[in-house]
């Protein structure tokens, strides 16, 4: 508002003390003709108004920042004078008349000042202050100016004549000690940008200074006025000492909590202010301080004003439970508090990078001014445990009246959730590291645990997010409303390593339900879902983790349970299966086992005894009861001494890894889980335990699977069936493994079923006793790779006289049970390869054997050998005597090669053979031995096959102690070609009457068995 023409004007100069005031007279006219001059009211009924003008009273400098290389030269450093200020004073209807001199224009005191009641721009009969850069000061209406109304001299010097703003005593006149206030009504705007980065005191960057124009007005409800501790006007300028202090304002755009001022003699000479803000992504409390200071430069001799900013953390401790807006409880953050533990950073660079691009107001990175780079502060988490974890983190900071706001569409706050809410920073071709913390593996709790270590897993990365409370909310002073969260983690899953060997990490993601009720309506208590990357979490697939193990003997050997990991339950462990399957185990608290184990690739689908699929044959679960699957974890910790409890602030003495499964089964394949009215059940238990405290490392396997039947082959064309009471296994490092299968029938079906007449015999004879002349045993061969168990019954010896004689004659008949991915296989036979039956016609003798493997594919293996042999002996007067055989036979073998092993091929084999034998002696002192063999063989392997012919002539001469032998020996292919390696192989086909070499002792024991059975006897 602009005043009207005053009705007089005058300049007062007074070079004595430099005194140089402009007065404008409003409604008063000066007389100088009365006796004293006056200065008379022109109407009466009328305000009568006295303006005293100031030139300017300050000068805007150019700021320099701390540690900036190129700073102005001296004297080209740039400045300019604000506009003039002026005091309005209103003479009172009580004083008629003023006096017109020096000393009746300096008796302020005596008038009432005219303040702006209000923020707005000062019209031109206000009091108007510039004396800080860009704003318009107005004091409290009853202030008052103190000054002298004469030059004052000290000395023999002439002090310089200022006034200075005070308050009234009680009689009206200044009272010089008080402390008045100034508030800020208006501000003006930079001529351009350029002005803008210039000017830097009161506008920093990132910060808005017409605030101060709310701050010190109503109706904001925590606004206050500055307190001026001086305020001193005069011709060479403006000297005060401000200081403004706010409480947090739930305003928007209102973030200072202090301003202090100094200036001399219109020249700036320090600027403080300080801005409310939390830290991103924590939300801990925090200042940013802008420091404006004269400092002399020693190189160019210049004082300038330099500038520095730096933040300090107010709140070191940020306690999330029970914070206004905070979503899901808290849940979705494993912090239920942050300490950070190097609470001084140091000073920012002068354009720290700005949380959102090109907008500094709406926050900051806490970068270093030495190095340009993110401050790296020490953070110590507690978890909802108690337990404590220790990681390095960049850190932002965001103003207050930025955070605090709720994050609707279009707020600031919104758009810096949005930038850093979501997975775009953290994948694809340039994540962002700010947004991975780096644990170290550390054991972090991603819920709260009935049990310690239960919810537990060490933990490599955590990928942080932001978020906003769940619903609108007004804001709060002390509160920010963005949160951090967890996007993903990357973990190891202790127990899958342990049990299935070491694999890769996995990505952890809180789950949606656990988020909302936490375990409420969850009877499976999944809290969170695991995938195999973080782009699987990022884009929702579905696409749990796949875990394999190749070697069974890891966990026992008998079972091979490679699962499928799709969540973690805090009572289950590891749970199994897609996202349907871990939905099942939170609505209904049940697992589904095919889940666990029925991965895509069929090779790595859980087998047991080699061939059934695991998933096959069992149930679904209920979780939590004893019929279930739990792989899990639990940590051991030191006990407090005052409370009894464990103590997890501390270092764990162990850790404790279990797998444990107990479930009925269900018929599949070969499997019959039903025998009579009782049904099969498995039960398993793997633990891993290791003692920190003690150094020991403990691994256990023990299983059984009671009361089932191995039925071979199909369903439909059957041969034998073994009837398992039970069959128990364990395994251990330091002991191996151990089985202990309890045979209690062997069943024939199909083509074997004329061994059934011998059935009721064979099942109550297992204890070597003798039925009808049936000698019936079991028989069990445990190998690493493989388990044999079955019965074997010797037939009667066969004796017709001197025509016919047969005996070693017996049945085998039982099942091979691999622990590797082969096929479970029935095993029949009569005699075998290295006990043959004999039969003895006349002179004529003979044998062979016959086995056939079969399993749920067919046939696996038949191989037998069948030779006859015809022996003469004669003496002649024991002078000399002989004797000598023939034998012809016929070997073969067909087998089916190994589909889980590549270089496996389908074989077949088909050898015959000739060998003729004698030896003559004479007087028992020369010997004569001739041996003539040659065989005629047909082998495929593959798609290769071969026709071949073998002869080999030896002849042996024995004199007293003299002996030499001389041997003759050709191969001969006749057709076709197989592999040399393939050729080499066949002489191992085990034919009957074969020239094989004698095994050696060190091929039945190696190195390592030698010098341990040489250290059982060391003294």
């Amino acid at each position: 508002m602009s005043a009207p023409a005053p009705v007089a004007s005058i300049r007062l100069v007074r070079p004595q003390d430099m005194l140089v005031i402009d007065f404008d007279f409003y409604n008063l006219r000066p007389d100088p003709a009365a006796d004293p001059p006056q200065l008379r009211r022109v109407d009466p009924a009328q305000r009568a108004y006295v303006v005293a003008r100031f030139e300017s009273q300050h000068v805007s400098e150019q700021t320099v920042y701390e540690g900036e290389p190129n700073r102005p030269a001296p004297g080209s450093a740039a400045a300019r004078a604000v506009g003039p200020s002026r005091i309005a004073f209103v003479v009172p209807e009580t004083v008629k008349t003023v006096p017109y001199s020096e000393s009746g224009l300096l008796r302020w005191w005596q008038w009432v000042m005219r303040v702006v009641p209000a923020a707005g721009r000062p019209g031109g009969l206000e009091t108007d202050l510039l004396v800080v850069d860009w704003l318009h000061l107005t004091p409290e209406q009853f202030a008052t100016w103190d000054h002298a109304e004469t030059p004052v001299e000290h000395d023999g010097r002439t002090e310089l004549w200022h006034t200075r703003l005070a308050l009234r005593g009680p009689t009206g006149r200044p009272a010089p000690q008080s402390q008045p206030t100034v508030r800020v009504v208006a501000a003006d705007d930079p001529a351009d940008e350029q002005e803008a980065k210039l000017f830097g005191a009161l506008n920093p960057e990132g910060f808005d200074y017409r605030q101060l124009i709310t701050l010190t007005n109503p109706p904001e409800p925590v606004a206050a006025p500055v307190d001026v501790g001086l305020l001193a006007l005069s011709a060479a300028g403006a000297t005060l000492d401000l200081d403004g202090r706010w409480e947090p304002s739930t305003s928007s755009g209102l973030n200072l909590k202090h301003w202090e001022h100094h200036a001399w003699l219109g020249r700036d000479n320090k600027v403080v202010l300080e801005q409310y803000g939390f830290l991103v992504p924590y939300g801990h409390r925090a200042l940013l301080f802008t420091e404006t200071k004269r400092t002399f430069d020693e190189t160019t001799g210049v004082a300038y004003l330099e500038q520095r900013r730096f933040i300090r953390i107010t709140e070191p401790v940020k306690a999330y439970g029970g914070a206004y807006g905070l979503p899901y409880g808290g849940r979705s953050f494993p912090f239920s508090e942050l300490a950070i533990e190097n609470p001084v950073p140091p000073d920012l660079p002068q354009h720290p990078e700005p949380l959102l691009t090109g907008r500094p107001d709406a926050g900051i990175w806490i970068q270093s001014i030495a190095t340009g780079t993110d401050v790296v502060f020490v953070l110590r988490g507690t978890a909802a445990t108690g337990r404590e974890i220790r990681f390095t983190a960049s850190l932002g900071f965001v103003p207050h009246d930025v955070a605090i706001a709720s994050p609707e569409p279009g707020t600031v706050l919104r758009e810096v959730i949005d930038a850093y809410g979501g997975f775009d920073r953290l994948v694809g071709p340039a994540p962002d590291p700010r947004r991975a913390l780096d644990l170290g593996g550390q054991e972090l709790p991603y819920s709260a645990e009935a049990v310690p270590g239960t919810a537990s897993h060490p933990t490599q990365r955590l990928f942080w997010g932001l978020q906003g409370p769940l619903q609108r909310l007004d804001p709060r002073s002390d509160s920010p409303l963005f949160f951090p969260r967890m996007l993903g983690a990357e973990a190891r899953l202790a127990t899958m390593d342990t049990f299935y060997g070491p694999g890769g990490p996995v990505l952890l993601g809180y789950d949606e339900r656990y988020l909302l009720t936490e375990f409420r309506g969850n009877p499976g208590e999944v809290y969170v879902r695991v995938r195999d990357s973080l782009e699987a979490l990022a884009s929702g697939e579905d696409r749990p983790v796949e875990r394999v193990v190749v070697n069974s003997v890891t966990i026992g050997g008998i079972a091979m349970p490679n699962v499928e990991v799709g969540g973690l339950s805090r009572v289950l462990g590891a749970a199994g299966g897609n996202k349907e399957s871990v939905d099942k185990l939170q609505d209904e608290g049940t697992i589904t086992p095919k889940e666990y184990f029925d991965l895509k690739n069929q090779l790595n689908r859980a087998v047991l005894f080699g061939a059934t699929f695991l998933a096959n044959v069992l149930p679904d679960n209920e979780a939590g009861s004893d019929e279930s699957l739990r792989i899990k974890k639990e940590t051991t910790y030191p006990t407090n001494p005052k409370t009894g409890i464990p103590d997890v602030s501390r270092l764990p003495n162990g850790h404790k890894m279990t797998i444990d499964f107990t479930t009925p089964l269900v018929d599949f394949g070969p499997f019959r889980a039903v025998v009579g009215n009782n049904r099969a059940k498995l039960t398993l238990q793997v633990l891993n335990e290791v003692s920190y405290v003690e150094g020991t490392n403990t691994n256990k396997v023990t299983g059984k699977i009671s009361l089932f039947e191995l039925r071979l082959v199909d369903p439909a064309f059957q041969f034998v069936g073994v009837v398992f009471k039970d069959f128990e296994f364990s395994f251990d490092h330091d002991g191996g493994p151990s089985f202990k299968p309890g045979v209690s029938a062997v069943r024939f079906y199909g083509p074997l079923a004329f061994v059934s007449v011998l059935e009721d015999y064979i099942s109550n004879a297992f204890d070597g006793v003798s039925v009808f002349g049936l000698q019936l045993k079991t028989y069990q061969e445990i190998t690493y790779g493989e388990v044999r168990v079955g019965v074997t019954f010797g037939l009667p010896d066969i004796k017709m006289g001197p025509v016919l004689r047969v005996t070693n004659c017996f049945v085998t008949a039982g099942v091979i049970v691999p622990f590797q991915r082969k096929p479970v296989r029935a095993a029949f036979g009569f005699a075998k390869e290295d006990e043959k039956f004999n039969v003895t016609v006349y002179g004529f003798g003979g044998g062979g054997f016959f086995t056939v493997e079969v399993s749920e594919r067919g046939i696996e293996k038949i191989e037998g050998a069948i030779e006859a042999t015809y022996t003469l002996a004669f003496d002649f007067a024991q002078i000399a005597s002989g004797l000598a055989r023939i034998a012809i036979g016929i070997y073969f073998k067909t087998e089916r090669a190994d589909p889980d092993e590549a270089d496996s091929k389908d074989e077949v084999v088909l050898r015959g053979y000739v060998r003729a034998t004698g030896r003559v002696s004479v007087l028992g002192l020369i010997s004569v031995t001739a041996e003539f063999y040659a065989d005629l063989q047909y082998r495929k392997l593959g798609n290769q096959s071969a026709v071949t012919a073998h002869a080999r002539l030896t002849i042996s001469i024995d004199i007293l102690f003299f002996h030499e032998s001389v041997a003759l020996e050709f191969f001969y292919n006749l057709d076709g070609s197989i592999d040399e390696e393939s050729v080499r192989g066949r002489r191992g086909a085990g034919a009957l009457a074969a020239d094989e070499q004698p095994t050696a002792f060190a091929d039945l024991m190696s190195r390592a068995d030698w010098e341990q059975y040489c250290a059982s006897f060391a003294p």
